[in-house]
């Protein structure tokens, strides 16, 4: 995060985190993006999940690690699902989600692939 801030600054940027927990960065000109992306990409940071016709961040609730209502553990099967999905291409883009219990806050069920946890 601290790189983000710090480019963003740099940069004159105003920033936001999305319904989709991604992080935007708006108001760079044009010219600046191969600099912006250059930055960001040698901090570790990657582009791309939020326009590509490719996977989208995986959207998960907070699960049972911090939910009194969670079933199993959401966040680790969200990261496991985008690890092991991340770059795949396709015809549009591409979106799921991880829920921890029946309450649905990730709305798992109105993406692509959904996974809803039950009793563990």
């Amino acid at each position: 995060l601290l790189a983000f801030a710090t480019t963003a600054k740099k940069y004159g940027l105003w920033t936001k985190i999305t319904g989709a927990q991604r992080l935007g960065m708006f108001g760079a000109r044009s010219d600046q993006l191969p600099d912006i992306f250059k930055e960001l990409v040698d901090a570790g940071m990657e582009s791309g999940q939020a326009y590509g016709k490719a996977l989208r961040a995986v959207k998960s609730c907070v699960g049972s690690t911090w939910c009194r209502y969670g079933q199993q553990d959401s966040v680790t099967m969200a990261v496991v699902m985008e690890e092991r999905y991340k770059g795949l291409r396709s015809p549009h883009k591409l979106k799921m989600a991880c829920s921890g219990c029946l309450r649905e806050c990730a709305e798992a069920q109105g993406k692509d692939v959904g996974v809803i946890a039950t009793q563990a």
